[in-house]
């Protein structure tokens, strides 16, 4: 099975169908099925052969999801990177991987290696193409999971690993969201995310169902008043930085979203703030995701009711929850089993069913189901903070903190403490460097809300948090 094959004959009825659309330029599903034949003509003469990891270092835009699908399209393993990483995550990356080929925009990567210049059909776009002929011990047990893609996870805690989803985990992954997400041909997607970290579960799934993709050119928020000027779009698929600059910007207006039926946050929790603003200026409340590279997207609350805004969602059909080690409030760590489950990690080697835990996806998250059926989460299993034996979710404090209208962005953890185990203290970046930070005030705010050893005993400013690939905050500052 192939995932290329799969849209091309699910597509067929929408071959004069906008599939893509950028600032100055459009083209349909045919004229898209055109670009991938030309470029996957052009990667065989390159010798690129069924089940070669080929690295792609592009930058986001029609070239990218044109040369992602060319390479899928032979049955060779795409591995993206992202575009932020540094040369030495890079070569890494190309080393652990065993990257068979690399391709990239020589803009973004200064190889003193010689490659062999490569042209995109569509935009014209010279790309740089390496054999590095990496060799892999496990390469039968790899191709026997008829592998697509190589992915990363976040790597909070560390170097990231590269996780193996197959064809078939694509196709199952995209069915099941689609129960939730209902994308059709009718829909009109605005994408402003990062394609090296989203594209199985969304753009595989937006082009199988015919939908036309809206891309923004430009960056936060120009490109998202760009893209909702033009009055048609009906779906939004975003972080949580795009939703504070929808609710911030003055050139996007309310009647910007009079179309949109559904627009969902992933990557990282949003901000509860920043929900109810969205809710008051735009009259929907946002969906939230709970997407993890291993399973998918498990949980979207579509709920619409601002009750549950904390929540995750439900479950979606075909997934299994359960929580081990539950504390007196439910709290524990979440464990999931479901279609789409990811085949192998790449480095080390490990297959699926060595990786879990009898069938379970250990998420390393910790969570509660509510008396509804609705998932919460508090953070990662190595974010407690143990103060004199009290427990204190690192996840529950931020969203406090990020709550308080000087603050745009906390940071939880805990420092060691030869007496009381760990003190929880707070990094925090300021929605504005003009004014100081009222320390008092967001003392008083805290111990109205928090039970008093849960506030911070210390507040840094800092001017950023450092983030990972996939957007999230790194645990060690």
């Amino acid at each position: 099975m192939n995932i290329v094959k799969v849209i091309q004959q699910e597509s067929k009825k929408y071959l004069n169908h906008v599939a893509i659309r950028e600032t100055i330029s459009s083209f349909t599903y045919e004229q898209l099925f055109e670009n991938i034949k030309d470029i996957s003509q052009k990667l065989e003469n390159k010798e690129i052969k069924k089940y070669a990891r080929v690295a792609l270092l592009c930058p986001d835009g029609a070239d990218y999801i044109i040369l992602v699908l060319a390479i899928l399209s032979l049955n060779a393993v795409a591995v993206p990177i992202n575009l932020n990483s540094s040369k030495k995550e890079i070569n890494r990356i190309i080393d652990e991987m065993k990257i068979e080929y690399f391709i990239f925009d020589e803009t973004l990567y200064d190889s003193n290696e010689k490659h062999v210049p490569f042209f995109i059909s569509y935009k014209k776009h010279s790309f740089a193409i390496q054999h590095l002929n990496k060799k892999l011990t496990e390469q039968n047990e790899f191709e026997s999971l008829n592998p697509a893609f190589i992915r990363f996870t976040s790597g909070t805690t560390g170097k990231s690993k590269g996780v193996v989803i197959s064809h078939e985990s694509i196709l199952e992954r995209t069915d099941a969201a689609n129960q939730v997400l209902k994308i059709s041909s009718q829909d009109v997607i605005l994408w402003v995310l990062s394609m090296s970290c989203h594209f199985v579960v969304s753009i595989l799934l937006f082009l199988r169902r015919g939908a036309t993709l809206v891309l923004c050119e430009q960056s936060t928020p120009q490109g998202l008043a760009t893209g909702l000027s033009q009055q048609d779009i009906t779906f939004i698929y975003a972080s949580p930085i795009y939703y504070q600059a929808m609710v911030s910007s003055v050139n996007i207006n309310p009647n910007a979203c009079s179309q949109v039926r559904m627009a969902v946050s992933t990557a990282v929790s949003l901000n509860g703030k920043v929900a109810k603003e969205f809710r008051e200026k735009f009259g929907f409340e946002v969906s939230i995701a709970y997407g993890i590279i291993e399973i998918g997207l498990p949980f979207i609350n579509h709920s619409g009711n601002s009750e549950f805004r904390p929540s995750v969602g439900k479950m979606l059909p075909g997934y299994e929850i359960y929580i081990e080690d539950k504390d007196v409030k439910g709290i524990g760590s979440v464990y999931l089993k479901g279609p789409g489950i990811f085949d192998a990690y790449f480095s080390p080697w490990q297959i699926r069913n060595q990786a879990l835990k009898e069938g379970w996806f250990k998420t390393g998250d910790l969570g509660r189901i509510d008396e509804n059926g609705f998932l919460y989460l508090y953070g990662r299993s190595d974010q407690i903070i143990n103060f004199m034996g009290m427990k204190i979710f690192a996840e529950e404090v931020k969203q406090v903190l990020e709550s308080f209208p000087e603050i745009h962005e906390a940071f939880i953890y805990g420092e060691p403490h030869d007496s009381f185990g760990q003190i929880p203290k707070a990094r925090i970046v300021l929605q504005s460097t003009k004014l100081p930070l009222d320390i008092d005030g967001l003392r008083r705010f805290c111990y109205e809300v928090l039970a008093s050893y849960k506030v911070p005993k210390d507040f840094e400013c800092v001017d950023s948090l450092k983030k990972t690939m996939n957007g999230k905050t790194m645990i060690e500052q």
